[in-house]
């Protein structure tokens, strides 16, 4: 299994992960989702980027067995791609939402409190992305690991963001929670931070 999923195999994952951007584009230029695609888009953009953190949390546990060490290889591409799917979602609030209307905007964060961890989810990824490269892991040295540990935080902020926001239909909020909820638990109490908490309990 590891001498298929060669480092050639990775144009290949690259075109999995672009499809749904595609699909997307697709939809928006074909009228798919008119007279208002802001609301679809950015349903979608959400979706995906969710499912890429959930993919780049599930690499941490499964590469404990060999057989699927090679995972290790795309960990950083899938995060990236939670990244990348995450500004996806804002851009699209922003200017399909928003028509890049400052003063609409600002009305709009005080109206909807859930945007501001919606933001801190996304700060965060940016700070990750930032930092992902082989150049920034030996300059932060040991400080590298940690500060990607804050990964978790971002899943807890997204997951608090997906519940904050519902209205009546909390389908895309409860499968996001089930897939993230048991990865987030196995790794966050190992944080000094809630380390005392969990023993205590």
């Amino acid at each position: 299994m590891a001498k298929f999923w060669d480092r050639k195999e990775k144009p290949f994952v690259l075109v999995v992960f672009l499809l749904p951007l595609a699909w997307m584009v697709y939809s928006l230029f074909t009228g798919r989702y008119f007279p208002d695609p802001a609301e679809p888009l950015m349903t979608l953009s959400g979706v995906w980027a969710c499912v890429a953190m959930v993919g780049v949390l599930l690499i941490t546990p499964m590469v404990k067995n060999t057989q699927f060490k090679f995972l290790n290889r795309y960990r950083r591409f899938v995060g990236l791609s939670a990244f990348f799917y995450a500004l996806l979602h804002l851009l699209i609030y922003l200017v399909f939402h928003a028509g890049l209307s400052w003063q609409w905007i600002i009305q709009d964060v005080l109206q909807r409190p859930y945007i501001y961890i919606g933001l801190f989810a996304f700060v965060i990824l940016l700070l990750l992305a930032m930092t992902s490269t082989k150049k920034m892991m030996k300059r932060l040295g040991v400080n590298w690991k940690k500060l990607h540990q804050y990964v978790y935080f971002a899943g807890l902020a997204i997951v608090a963001h997906l519940w904050w926001q519902v209205k009546s239909d909390i389908t895309i909020a409860l499968w996001v929670s089930a897939f993230l909820a048991p990865l987030l638990l196995m790794r966050i109490k190992q944080f000094p931070l809630f380390k005392n908490f969990f023993t205590k309990s």
